[in-house]
Protein backbone atom coordinates (compact mmCIF):
# COMPACT_ATOMS: atom_id res chain seq x y z
CA UNK A 1 0.00 0.00 0.00
CA UNK A 2 1.44 3.37 -1.04
CA UNK A 3 1.28 6.13 1.55
CA UNK A 4 1.41 9.80 0.57
CA UNK A 5 4.69 10.29 2.40
CA UNK A 6 6.42 7.42 0.59
CA UNK A 7 8.99 8.48 -1.98
CA UNK A 8 8.95 6.27 -5.08
CA UNK A 9 11.88 3.85 -5.09
CA UNK A 10 14.00 2.29 -7.79
CA UNK A 11 14.87 -1.38 -7.30
CA UNK A 12 17.16 -3.80 -9.12
CA UNK A 13 16.16 -7.44 -9.44
CA UNK A 14 19.26 -9.61 -9.39
CA UNK A 15 18.39 -12.84 -11.19
CA UNK A 16 20.35 -15.56 -13.00
CA UNK A 17 20.67 -15.20 -16.76
CA UNK A 18 23.44 -17.09 -18.57
CA UNK A 19 22.33 -20.70 -18.13
CA UNK A 20 18.80 -20.06 -19.46
CA UNK A 21 18.47 -16.52 -20.84
CA UNK A 22 14.96 -17.01 -22.22
CA UNK A 23 13.52 -18.84 -19.22
CA UNK A 24 15.23 -16.68 -16.60
CA UNK A 25 14.18 -13.47 -18.36
CA UNK A 26 10.53 -14.60 -18.35
CA UNK A 27 10.78 -15.56 -14.67
CA UNK A 28 12.47 -12.30 -13.67
CA UNK A 29 9.99 -10.10 -15.55
CA UNK A 30 7.04 -12.02 -14.11
CA UNK A 31 8.43 -11.71 -10.60
CA UNK A 32 9.09 -7.99 -11.03
CA UNK A 33 5.54 -7.46 -12.29
CA UNK A 34 4.10 -9.34 -9.30
CA UNK A 35 6.09 -7.24 -6.83
CA UNK A 36 5.24 -3.95 -8.58
CA UNK A 37 1.53 -4.79 -8.49
CA UNK A 38 1.80 -5.06 -4.71
CA UNK A 39 4.15 -2.08 -4.31
CA UNK A 40 3.15 0.67 -6.73
CA UNK A 41 5.84 2.91 -5.20
CA UNK A 42 8.65 0.60 -6.38
CA UNK A 43 9.86 0.45 -9.98
CA UNK A 44 11.96 -2.65 -10.58
CA UNK A 45 14.73 -2.65 -13.15
CA UNK A 46 15.29 -6.11 -14.56
CA UNK A 47 18.81 -6.10 -16.03
CA UNK A 48 17.83 -8.82 -18.50
CA UNK A 49 15.56 -6.36 -20.27
CA UNK A 50 17.17 -3.04 -19.31
CA UNK A 51 20.70 -4.07 -20.29
CA UNK A 52 20.89 -7.42 -22.08
CA UNK A 53 17.84 -6.93 -24.32
CA UNK A 54 18.86 -3.35 -25.10
CA UNK A 55 22.42 -4.36 -26.04
CA UNK A 56 21.87 -7.75 -27.63
CA UNK A 57 18.21 -8.10 -28.60
CA UNK A 58 16.01 -11.06 -27.76
CA UNK A 59 17.42 -13.30 -25.01
CA UNK A 60 19.48 -16.15 -26.44
CA UNK A 61 22.60 -18.17 -25.85
CA UNK A 62 25.25 -15.69 -24.69
CA UNK A 63 28.13 -17.60 -26.28
CA UNK A 64 27.70 -15.50 -29.44
CA UNK A 65 28.39 -12.22 -27.65
CA UNK A 66 31.74 -10.52 -28.15
CA UNK A 67 34.13 -10.17 -25.21
CA UNK A 68 33.64 -6.40 -25.38
CA UNK A 69 29.89 -7.00 -24.92
CA UNK A 70 30.65 -8.97 -21.77
CA UNK A 71 32.57 -5.93 -20.49
CA UNK A 72 29.94 -3.34 -21.36
CA UNK A 73 26.93 -5.12 -19.85
CA UNK A 74 28.30 -5.26 -16.27
CA UNK A 75 29.51 -1.66 -16.52
CA UNK A 76 25.96 -0.60 -17.33
CA UNK A 77 24.56 -2.80 -14.56
CA UNK A 78 26.98 -1.25 -12.04
CA UNK A 79 25.80 2.21 -13.17
CA UNK A 80 22.23 1.16 -12.37
CA UNK A 81 23.27 -0.38 -9.05
CA UNK A 82 24.98 2.88 -8.07
CA UNK A 83 21.62 4.65 -8.32
CA UNK A 84 19.10 2.23 -6.80
CA UNK A 85 17.28 2.34 -3.47
CA UNK A 86 16.56 -1.40 -3.19
CA UNK A 87 18.47 -4.50 -4.29
CA UNK A 88 16.29 -7.60 -4.67
CA UNK A 89 18.08 -10.96 -4.47
CA UNK A 90 15.84 -12.97 -6.82
CA UNK A 91 17.35 -16.35 -5.97
CA UNK A 92 19.48 -17.52 -3.03
CA UNK A 93 23.17 -16.86 -3.58
CA UNK A 94 24.73 -19.92 -5.19
CA UNK A 95 27.83 -19.87 -7.40
CA UNK A 96 26.51 -22.93 -9.26
CA UNK A 97 23.45 -20.91 -10.28
CA UNK A 98 24.97 -17.49 -10.97
CA UNK A 99 28.34 -15.86 -10.33
CA UNK A 100 26.88 -12.64 -11.77
CA UNK A 101 24.28 -12.37 -9.01
CA UNK A 102 27.04 -12.76 -6.42
CA UNK A 103 29.07 -9.98 -8.04
CA UNK A 104 26.02 -7.70 -8.15
CA UNK A 105 25.29 -8.16 -4.47
CA UNK A 106 28.96 -7.81 -3.56
CA UNK A 107 29.03 -4.44 -5.34
CA UNK A 108 25.91 -3.28 -3.45
CA UNK A 109 27.43 -4.41 -0.13
CA UNK A 110 30.61 -2.51 -0.99
CA UNK A 111 28.56 0.60 -1.78
CA UNK A 112 26.79 0.25 1.57
CA UNK A 113 30.13 0.26 3.37
CA UNK A 114 31.59 3.28 1.60
CA UNK A 115 28.61 5.58 1.02
CA UNK A 116 26.18 7.37 3.29
CA UNK A 117 23.22 6.33 1.11
CA UNK A 118 22.36 2.75 2.01
CA UNK A 119 20.75 0.37 -0.45
CA UNK A 120 18.25 -1.99 1.13
CA UNK A 121 18.97 -5.64 0.31
CA UNK A 122 15.86 -7.81 0.32
CA UNK A 123 14.15 -10.78 -1.32
CA UNK A 124 10.92 -11.20 -3.29
CA UNK A 125 9.51 -13.20 -0.39
CA UNK A 126 10.09 -10.33 2.03
CA UNK A 127 8.47 -7.85 -0.34
CA UNK A 128 5.42 -10.07 -0.93
CA UNK A 129 4.61 -10.51 2.79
Amino acid sequence: MVKKKDKPKIAYLSYPFSKDPIGYTKEACSLAKEIMKKHADIFIIVPHSAVDYTLFGEPKDISGYKDTDHLLAPQLEFTILWNIDIFIRGKPLDSKVSIGCIWEEAFVRWLNIWRDKKIKITTPEELMK
